[in-house]
C-alpha cells in the first residue's frame, strides 16, 4: 500500500516538475541565446513569409513565357439584320437598287483561343525586378539578424552588469548599515554630531536607491530578452554566466565583419537600374502570336445543335506586332523619373557606405578607449575597496574620525558607479562588434 501511494505521488508531481522546468529558460553563454533568438524570434517568421511571398511573385512574373489558353462560347440574336444596297442589274433589274439582308437571325461561336508573347521586353524586365525583390527580402532578413544579434548581446550584457551590481549593492548595504549604526552609537556617546549621522543615512539611502535601479535594469533586460526570444510572458529567463568585476578583462577587439545593412542599399540600386531598363523597354516593339480553333453555327430559329452538319469550322493563326510611336511624352517622363530614382538609390547607398565606414572606425576607437577606461576604473575601484576596509578598521579603533570615514565610503561609491558605467559602455560596444561576426 505504501509503494502504491509513493507511485501515485510521483505520477502526480512529475508532470508539475516537468512543467516548472519547461517554464524556465536557461542559457549558459551569449552564443547560445543568440542562436535561440535567431531561431525563435517572431519577426524572423514574418521575414520568412515575406521571402516566400516574393518567390511566388517571381514565379507569377514568369508566366509570360508560357502560352495562354481560354475557351469561350457566345450567341447573338440579330434583332434586325443590317441592310446592304446592291445594284439591281445583279438580279435582272437594271437601273434599280435592291436592299438585301445577309446573315441569319441567330449565330453562335465557340472555340479555344491560344496566345503567346514572342518578344515582350517589359515583361522580361518586370520578371527581373521580381527576382531582385526576392534577393532584397533575403538581404533585409540578413540585416535584421545582424541587428537582432546586437540587441540580444546588449541586453545580455546589461543583465550581467545588473547582476554584478546587485551583488555589490548587497555588500555595500552591509557597509552602509554598519556605518549608520556606528554613527548613531557615536552620536549617543557624544563623540560625533547629527550631521555625520545624516550623511551616513544619506549614503545608506543611496545604496538602496542604486540597488533598486539595478534591479529595475535587470528586470527590463530580462523582459526585453523574452520578447526577442519569442518566449511566453509567464516563462522565466535565467542567465548562468556572471561578470567577474575584480578581474574583468575585455580582451582585444575582434575584426569587424561586413555590414549587412549596406547589402540592402546595394540591392536597391540594382533593382532601380532594372526598373529604369524596364521603363525604357516600353518603347520597344512587342510581338505576339494568337490562334483560334472553333466552330460557328447560324440559324433562323432559336436553338442550338451539336450536329456536325450544323457546325461550321472556324480557325485562324495570326501575328501581332505593335510599335509605340507617340504617347504624349508620358513614357519619356516616366523613364526620366526611373533614372532619377536610380540616382536616389545610389546616393543613399553612398551615404550609408560612408557613414558605415566612419562608424566602424569610431567603433574600434571606442572599444580601445572604453577598455582603457574600464581597466583604470577597475584598478581604482579595487583600491577604493581596500582603502574602505582599512579605514573601517581605523574608524573602529578610534584612529579615524567619522567625517573622514564617510568621505572614504562616498569615494568608494563614486568609484563603483564610474566602473560600472564604463563597463556598460564597453560591453555595449563589444555587442555591436560581435553582431558583425
Amino acid at each position: 500500500m505504501r509503494k502504491l501511494t509513493v507511485a501515485l505521488l510521483v505520477s502526480i508531481c512529475l508532470p508539475a516538475i516537468t512543467w516548472a522546468q519547461s517554464d524556465t529558460l536557461r542559457f549558459n553563454s551569449l552564443s547560445e541565446i543568440i542562436n535561440t533568438a535567431i531561431a525563435k524570434n517572431p519577426t524572423q517568421a514574418v521575414y520568412q513569409l515575406q521571402i516566400k511571398q516574393a518567390r511566388f511573385n517571381y514565379k507569377a512574373s514568369k508566366g509570360f513565357i508560357y502560352p495562354s489558353a481560354s475557351a469561350a462560347f457566345n450567341g447573338t440574336d440579330n434583332l434586325h439584320l443590317a441592310v446592304t444596297p446592291i445594284p439591281g442589274i445583279l438580279i435582272g433589274q437594271p437601273g434599280t437598287t435592291f436592299y438585301a439582308q445577309f446573315g441569319k437571325k441567330y449565330s453562335y461561336n465557340t472555340g479555344v483561343t491560344l496566345g503567346q508573347d514572342l518578344i515582350d521586353w517589359q515583361s522580361i524586365f518586370q520578371s527581373e525586378v521580381a527576382k531582385g525583390n526576392v534577393k532584397l527580402n533575403e538581404l533585409q532578413q540578413d540585416s535584421y539578424v545582424q541587428n537582432l544579434k546586437e540587441q540580444v548581446a546588449k541586453l545580455y550584457f546589461t543583465v550581467l552588469v545588473a547582476k554584478a551590481s546587485l551583488r555589490i549593492s548587497s555588500q555595500d548595504s552591509v557597509y552602509a548599515d554598519s556605518l549608520l549604526i556606528l554613527s548613531k552609537q557615536r552620536l549617543a556617546q557624544g563623540v560625533t554630531d547629527a550631521i555625520a549621522v545624516n550623511q551616513a543615512e544619506i549614503n545608506y539611502n543611496n545604496v538602496l536607491q542604486s540597488k533598486a535601479l539595478s534591479k529595475q535594469l535587470y528586470d527590463q533586460g530580462i523582459e526585453n530578452l523574452k520578447i526577442l526570444l519569442g518566449a511566453k510572458p509567464a516563462q522565466e529567463l535565467n542567465l548562468q554566466e556572471n561578470v567577474q568585476l575584480n578581474n574583468f578583462s575585455a580582451g582585444e577587439a575582434a575584426k569587424i565583419g561586413a555590414d549587412r545593412n549596406l547589402d540592402v542599399y546595394q540591392q536597391q540600386v540594382s533593382i532601380a537600374d532594372i526598373q529604369r531598363k524596364s521603363q525604357r523597354s516600353v518603347a520597344y516593339p512587342k510581338l505576339s502570336a494568337t490562334a483560334f480553333f472553333g466552330a460557328q453555327e447560324f440559324r433562323d430559329n432559336f436553338g442550338f445543335s451539336l450536329d456536325n452538319s450544323s457546325l461550321i469550322g472556324y480557325r485562324y493563326i495570326g501575328l501581332n506586332l505593335s510599335v509605340p510611336i507617340f504617347t504624349g511624352f508620358a513614357n519619356s517622363n516616366k523613364y526620366q523619373s526611373a533614372v532619377v530614382q536610380k540616382q536616389i538609390a545610389e546616393a543613399q547607398y553612398n551615404n550609408a557606405l560612408q557613414q558605415s565606414q566612419i562608424n566602424d572606425r569610431l567603433l574600434v576607437k571606442n572599444f580601445a578607449d572604453y577598455s582603457a577606461a574600464v581597466n583604470a576604473s577597475n584598478r581604482s575601484f579595487v583600491l577604493y575597496g581596500r582603502n574602505l576596509k582599512l579605514n573601517q578598521q581605523k574608524y573602529q579603533e578610534g584612529i579615524l574620525n567619522m567625517d573622514a570615514y564617510l568621505r572614504v565610503f562616498q569615494d568608494y561609491l563614486n568609484a563603483e558607479n564610474a566602473y560600472l558605467n564604463n563597463l556598460s559602455q564597453l560591453l555595449s560596444t563589444r555587442a555591436t562588434i560581435l553582431s558583425r561576426q
